[in-house]
């Protein structure tokens, strides 16, 4: 062989050998509730974790699955935890395909990082209470070293403050749009800092009477002008849309997010404030982020125990021309997941956009 030979076999194989490396895979699950590859949930503890998501599964038809593995590098190449746990989320197909609300909690030991993947049905803000289960329920246990103890209790944490419960999807007729100048409040300046902590630290929080009192006066109390320092009036629904973006006028129609806009009639300054729907199946859009992205998965090959399947998701915005179609594998499905439950032996069919929040120890 050559000196030029050598080095052509060289290169070729510098070249070659990262795109063989990085193609990237995921397990095929063995259960519709516990996945534990990494071997790290003791047997009681999985057993009572089992129970719980099943009886999410049987009382609210909720798809929550906990998956642990060694390291993301035993699958192939993934830029992040994160990028991981929603590729994985989606080829599995975690979820009810038309409300989007399916969980995956994600664990990789050795990487010492964890993920809660979300369906594109969550609401932005879910992303925080993701984080806050992760940081004070789950990496506690774990930077003890007590993975199966942190698993149990963020689990547990998990169905009770990250479930949704939808109503009627209804999609009304989109209003026509009107141009104005307006002011528009943040989500953050509107939840009431400092007032809505004390009504939490005073267990009023959550759904409670206290604080959905507290939240109706909240929002219906008066405004003050920022320009003349009078009271502002708060316009009908039938007035406010002369003053909201399209993107809004949309999310008011689709039922994602609501509005209100406050007038002041000595100089006619106005102030928009959005409420994000606390139920929706809509996501944000990563073209106009308004709430108005739509996914829809539709099975192309049904998998089956001796084959892998695919699915075709859309996600369509209703508020500008993103459209977007994307394939996914649908894993096998196991003997064992075919007896786990599922209206069809497995996941339903959920997709995620890449919704939840990570950490790490």
């Amino acid at each position: 062989m050559t000196f030029l030979q050598k080095i052509f076999l060289t290169l070729c194989f510098t070249v070659l050998l990262p795109l063989t490396v990085s193609a990237q895979t995921y397990p095929n699950y063995q259960s519709l509730y516990v996945n534990d590859f990494a071997d790290i949930i003791g047997a009681q503890s999985e057993k009572r974790i089992e129970a719980m998501l099943r009886d999410a599964k049987r009382d609210r038809d909720l798809e929550v699955t906990v998956v642990t593995i060694n390291r993301r590098s035993d699958y192939g190449s993934s830029s992040s935890i994160a990028t991981f746990a929603t590729g994985l989320f989606n080829s599995w197909g975690v979820g009810n395909p038309d409300r989007n609300d399916g969980i995956l909690i994600l664990v990789s030991k050795e990487d010492r990082e964890m993920r809660i993947a979300l369906g594109s049905g969550y609401p932005a803000r879910y992303d925080d209470r993701a984080k806050n289960v992760i940081d004070n329920y789950f990496l506690p246990y774990f930077r003890d070293g007590r993975y199966s103890s942190g698993i149990e209790a963020g689990t547990k944490e998990t169905l009770k403050r990250l479930v949704l419960d939808y109503g009627p999807d209804n999609r009304p007729t989109l209003k026509s749009r009107i141009k104005n100048e307006t002011t528009h409040i943040s989500e953050n300046a509107r939840n009431g800092g400092l007032w809505a902590w004390i009504l939490g630290a005073l267990g009023l929080g959550g759904g409670g009477v206290g604080f959905k009192m507290f939240r109706r006066w909240q929002r219906f109390r008066p405004r003050i002008c920022d320009t003349c320092g009078r009271k502002m009036r708060r316009l009908a629904e039938t007035d406010e849309d002369a003053y909201l973006a399209q993107g809004e006028i949309v999310e008011e129609a689709i039922k994602s997010k609501d509005y209100d806009v406050w007038y002041c009639a000595y100089d006619e300054r106005t102030r928009v404030e959005g409420y994000p729907k606390w139920f929706t199946g809509y996501a944000t859009c990563p073209s106009c982020n308004y709430y108005t992205l739509h996914s829809k998965r539709r099975t192309l090959v049904a998998a089956t125990t001796s084959s892998t399947g695919r699915a075709e998701v859309t996600y369509d915005c209703k508020n500008c021309d993103h459209h977007k179609v994307e394939t996914v594998t649908i894993p096998k499905v196991s003997k064992s997941s075919s007896s786990s439950g599922g209206s069809s032996g497995g996941f339903s069919g959920g997709s995620s956009s890449g919704g939840g929040a990570s950490g790490s120890w």
